[in-house]
């Protein structure tokens, strides 16, 4: 559960928690928990969001308000890139995965690769937000939500962010994700 002394325990972030700002750390532990800390997140957006999943995780990311987010980030600041990196998209492929659809629409600002198969024991899931914002699962093997969220912690997402450069650099495009012109 989310804890913070001056509030009472809750599913949903506290609005108070502002990206580059608020740098408190918070501990979850439930999959609405991280949906709702992803979406906190992705809706502050200004720049850039990278997400290294293990298959898209639909129980966070498979939702209008992402969806939205992403669009309207992507409409509002053309430079802005998304960058998501998951090692198997086929489920979220048969189920109509809302940000497939979206990188599919927004080909020039929402990417999906799959990583090289150096990366194939990695079993953390993350997103970092502008380089200021996390949101950080140590295994996301079956479907294990504990996670911590920090939206001021530079440090931390400069690692994560040099991490995901690398293993972009080393990624290939995901062929089950591109669109398909007939």
């Amino acid at each position: 559960m989310l804890t913070n002394p001056s509030m009472p325990m809750t599913n949903e972030l506290p609005m108070f928690y502002k990206l580059g700002e608020t740098e408190e750390e918070i501990h979850i532990d439930s999959a609405e928990e991280n949906r709702n800390a992803a979406i906190s997140l992705i809706q502050q957006a200004r720049f850039s969001i990278n997400i290294f999943t293990q298959d898209l995780d639909a129980e966070l990311y498979n939702n209008k308000e992402i969806e939205h987010s992403i669009f309207n980030l992507a409409k509002k600041h053309p430079d802005t890139r998304v960058r998501i990196l998951t090692k198997d998209s086929k489920l979220a492929v048969s189920n109509g995965h809302r940000l497939i659809k979206l990188a599919q629409d927004l080909t020039s600002s929402v990417f999906i690769n799959t990583p090289s198969n150096a990366m194939k024991d990695e079993r953390c899931a993350f997103l970092v937000v502008d380089q200021l914002g996390i949101l950080y699962r140590v295994s996301a093997s079956n479907r294990n939500y504990k996670a911590s969220v920090n939206f001021m912690s530079p440090q931390r997402a400069a690692k994560l962010t040099d991490f995901f450069n690398e293993a972009w650099e080393h990624s290939t495009p995901d062929i089950q994700t591109r669109r398909v012109y007939i």
